[in-house]
């Protein structure tokens, strides 16, 4: 299995681990696909991850089939060698090809140096996982209840995805979450408010973060860069592994094609 595809299974492991607290999620899932749909009417909370597998195709009719039923709309991504089978079968299901997500992976022979010493705890408990909650509505323009929702519920002891804050004195300014699997680790929601981004605050959370996790022995991490992310990731070592397909089964395309009379 090349790495590529090896990080796309690890990427369906822990959207599991995300996902799977939201009340109501429904999920399914194979080794190296899985579908989560929340409900809620943003395609951000209801996705798709399909790395290359033997019922790939069926799986990808399927999902698209229950987000109809549903009528959400789905955000699906995919591998190369996924998309290379089911790019046509995803746009003969209505999907639209919405662009590129970069993987990214930072590997073991990578050193980790922490910019500068920041206060960081971690998220746990109603008062901490709400500023977390906060930090990460005001970065991605999210509405606040969607996230306490879908992104708060997944911040306890025991889900095996951890969040950190970063502190200048006693204000938050940055969050991060972290899903270790074994000695490999995803990195999401790099949450720094606007006012508050261009000041070291994201860089010194990241780098002290990991470095923690280096010294528990996790040697590798990777992630989904934004357009906004990624040159700090370039600049901490982080390399392109591959480009991954994005598609969107828009909230009119899941309506216009669920069944007349049909309940969600």
């Amino acid at each position: 299995m090349d790495e590529t595809e090896e990080l796309m299974r690890l990427c369906v492991r822990a959207l599991v681990a995300q996902m799977c607290d939201v009340p109501g999620v429904e999920m399914h899932l194979t080794p190296t696909a899985v579908l989560g749909l929340t409900g809620e009417p943003s395609p951000d909370f209801n996705r798709l991850t399909l790395a290359d597998g033997p019922d790939g195709e069926e799986f990808l009719t399927r999902s698209v089939a229950r987000a109809r039923a549903r009528g959400l709309p789905l955000v699906a991504v995919m591998s190369p060698k996924a998309t290379q089978t089911l790019g046509p079968v995803a746009a003969r299901l209505g999907l639209a090809p919405v662009g590129t997500s970069p993987l990214m992976v930072l590997r073991a022979a990578t050193p980790v140096t922490p910019s500068r010493p920041v206060k960081i705890t971690r998220a746990l408990g109603p008062e901490l996982v709400a500023i977390a909650g906060d930090l990460a509505a005001a970065a991605f323009d999210e509405p606040r209840d969607v996230l306490a929702r879908c992104i708060d519920v997944m911040v306890t002891e025991t889900a095996g995805v951890e969040t950190w804050i970063a502190w200048d004195g006693e204000a938050p300014r940055s969050a991060v979450t972290v899903t270790p699997t074994g000695n490999t680790a995803g990195i999401s929601l790099m949450a720094t408010p606007p006012e508050h981004q261009r000041q070291g605050m994201g860089r010194a959370l990241l780098t002290q973060v990991m470095a923690d996790y280096r010294s528990r022995g996790v040697s590798r991490f990777h992630l989904g860069a934004t357009p906004a992310g990624r040159p700090l990731y370039d600049s901490l070592g982080f390399e392109l592994v591959a480009e991954l397909s994005a598609w969107l089964l828009s909230a009119e395309g899941a309506l216009a094609g669920r069944p007349r009379g049909e309940l969600s």
